[in-house]
């Protein structure tokens, strides 16, 4: 009866496996900017009226310098006087209207030129502090034909940051003269930067790890750029065909090369990681980036236990996957008895621990200074509500000396689609879930399954959802 069932459903069913297994790491539209009016829509944008007081920039950033029409933003840069300035030019931001935590930063433009121009596409946190910035684009105006992608952290005044630039392979058509997209992918662990589509750099020190907003300006001057000269022509026009943002919907492993310690009296020894024992951030030893996880011994108390470890939800039937380096170098090597180990536990609504599984990855007799790979692949049991991944080392005897450094973990489900378990009775796959499945589909009511929206891409019901359930179902990807 229910295999005939389980038949008929899959014979109606309009499955495009090819579609499906495309859908996996999808980037889903979340905000764009198309300029479609005939003047700046202030629910996104808020224009600066401002003497913009750093880089010993010379322009008055005025609203009137900013207009919208034939479906373009336009911030046009002149050589009239305003506000105690020299220049008047145009910025505006999204501060406190739109606010994105990690995804893909796109903007096609035609960028303003000449000697003291400075158009900007970039990044700052919500929190309105300085450092961490991001810039997606940067130009200086005697150079048309480079942009620059920068990542900025430090604690002010004193900051740091890794610049790299893309430069044309012709001096005209330039970025100037054409329309080209300027973009980046920020994830957790790294910021790709793309021209055209071009990867050109990829930065994973410090990379930020809470929301942003955006900014498109033009800074007329400043230590920079230089400033304007008897060759500037004015005025220039910084011409915006588009701006959009994109993410990968679902949870994500935060911090997860151990790139930002905790903020200064929160208690943390790395940012989002829950800790215990002598774990810490470090700089000593790190595979990339600037920084790493240490943890270590005791050196006069009893020998103890140390960690960090961060919660990812979870359900019955997802296929979670662990990744990590390890090293323990020469001149802290490992002593006898201690371990270093890669754990994921599967924990209940409760915090209950239901499973675990354990990989050993430092010994004393682990060879030193090389990084060692960690991995580990595990199915979410029956009752989980929470995956749990753990980076653990053991003192095996008091003053057991030595420590084990962590770097670039990965870890989450293999797929952005919900369990096949839909109707979370541990039983999977089965023809239960997928009578539940189309019963939800047809809007009827069932408490203890997921939801419709199965592929977690924001849009149900629709077909992909049916096809990505198929799919997984028959042993493929989301």
């Amino acid at each position: 009866m229910k295999k005939a069932t389980l038949h008929s459903f899959l014979a109606g069913a309009t499955v495009s496996l090819a579609a499906a297994a495309a859908s996996a790491q999808t980037w889903v539209s979340v905000w764009a900017e198309e300029f479609n009016g005939t003047s700046l829509d202030t629910t996104s944008w808020t224009p600066l009226n401002i003497a913009w007081p750093y880089n010993d920039e010379r322009q008055f950033y005025s609203p009137s310098a900013i207009s919208v029409s034939n479906g373009r933003g336009i911030i046009t840069s002149t050589n009239v006087p305003q506000g105690g300035r020299l220049y008047t030019s145009g910025r505006m931001d999204t501060n406190a209207k739109r606010e994105f935590l990690f995804g893909r930063f796109e903007m096609r433009a035609r960028l303003p030129r000449t000697q003291g121009m400075w158009p900007a596409f970039w990044l700052l946190p919500a929190a309105d502090q300085w450092p961490p910035e991001i810039d997606i684009m940067e130009m200086l105006g005697h150079e048309p034909n480079r942009v620059y992608g920068s990542n900025h952290w430090g604690n002010p005044p004193v900051s740091t940051y890794q610049t790299s630039p893309f430069q044309l392979g012709t001096v005209n058509p330039n970025f100037a003269t054409t329309f080209n997209t300027f973009s980046c992918d920020w994830w957790p662990d790294r910021i790709d930067f793309y021209v055209n589509g071009n990867l050109y750099a990829t930065h994973r020190s410090r990379v930020p790890q809470e929301p942003m907003y955006i900014i498109v300006n033009t800074a007329v001057g400043g230590f920079w750029p230089g400033y304007p000269d008897a060759t500037t022509a004015f005025p220039q026009r910084f011409e915006i065909d588009w701006i959009r943002v994109s993410q990968v919907p679902g949870p994500k492993l935060m911090n997860p090369g151990f790139e930002w310690p905790g903020p200064a009296g929160s208690n943390q020894r790395v940012w989002y990681w829950q800790h215990w024992g002598n774990a810490e951030y470090s700089e000593a030893l790190k595979l990339s980036g600037v920084g790493a996880a240490k943890m270590y011994g005791n050196f006069n108390t009893p020998n103890n236990s140390s960690g960090f470890w961060q919660d990812m939800p979870a359900s019955s039937g997802q296929v979670f996957t662990a990744t990590a380096k390890a090293q323990t170098p020469s001149w802290d090597r490992m002593g006898a008895g201690n371990t270093a180990r890669l754990s994921i536990e599967f924990r209940g609504p409760t915090g209950n621990l239901i499973n675990s599984t354990s990989r050993t990855v430092l010994t004393s007799t682990t060879p030193a200074n090389t990084w060692q790979d960690a991995n580990a692949s595990v199915v979410a049991p029956s009752g989980a509500a929470t995956a749990r991944f753990v980076l653990s080392f053991t003192q095996g005897s008091q003053l057991s000396s030595g420590a084990a450094w962590w770097d670039d973990v990965t870890f989450g489900a293999e797929s952005d689609c919900d369990t096949i378990d839909f109707n979370r009775d541990g039983v999977f796959p089965a023809d239960d879930d997928v009578v539940q499945f189309f019963s939800v589909l047809a809007g009827g009511a069932c408490t203890a399954c997921g939801d419709i929206d199965f592929n977690n891409d924001g849009v149900f019901p629709d077909d992909q959802d049916i096809s990505d359930f198929f799919n997984v179902l028959a042993g493929g990807p989301c």
